[in-house]
């Protein structure tokens, strides 16, 4: 594998986990409620699985950006986008798409829809290459390489959130005024 294509693959995971992670760290208090409100577990276990979502992100964040065992990160990475997507493709078929999908990613309230789970499944597929990762590298590394591809594809991430969460605003403000 092309060194730059796993760097950027690294970069993207590492970007999506943090920024993930430091979103659910400020919405702290809310958090518990937004578990709660996918109805998959028992209320009482709500609090522990915000907790244990919240940790297994920064687990996933920091080895991606380390590189420290890399394979089990992107292992770590890829159960948890398809279990969100999971969590929000069984909630799409309960009817459930006014709930907001917990990914704190933006200030903007992101309901459920098809989107968000084909952005997961995109993501899950994007750190796929990280498990060809096994030996040196097939040429040196120029720093530049991956730097800027992993940036751009965050910038194309962050750019498809956005636009996810304005047209779910956008819909909103029409049934208000309609």
């Amino acid at each position: 594998m092309d060194p730059s294509v796993a760097l950027a693959c690294r970069l993207l995971g590492t970007l999506v986990f943090a920024t993930a992670a430091a979103g659910k760290l400020r919405h702290r208090h809310e958090l518990v409620g937004v578990v709660s409100n996918y109805r998959l577990l028992p209320e009482r276990l709500a609090a522990p699985a915000a907790r244990t979502v919240f940790v297994l992100e920064c687990l996933a964040a920091l080895s991606l950006a380390s590189g420290a065992r890399l394979q089990a990160g992107a292992a770590l990475a890829i159960a948890l986008l398809c279990a969100f997507a999971l969590a929000m493709g069984i909630n799409l078929a309960r009817g459930r798409r006014e709930i907001d999908c917990g990914c704190f990613q933006s200030g903007l309230r992101q309901r459920l829809s098809a989107g968000l789970v084909a952005r997961n499944l995109l993501l899950s597929a994007a750190m796929s290459p990280l498990f060809a990762v096994t030996g040196p590298l097939t040429r040196p590394l120029q720093w530049l390489d991956g730097v800027a591809a992993g940036f751009a594809a965050y910038a194309l991430y962050r750019a498809l959130d956005q636009l996810l969460s304005l047209q779910h605003s956008a819909a909103e403000l029409r049934k208000r005024f309609v």
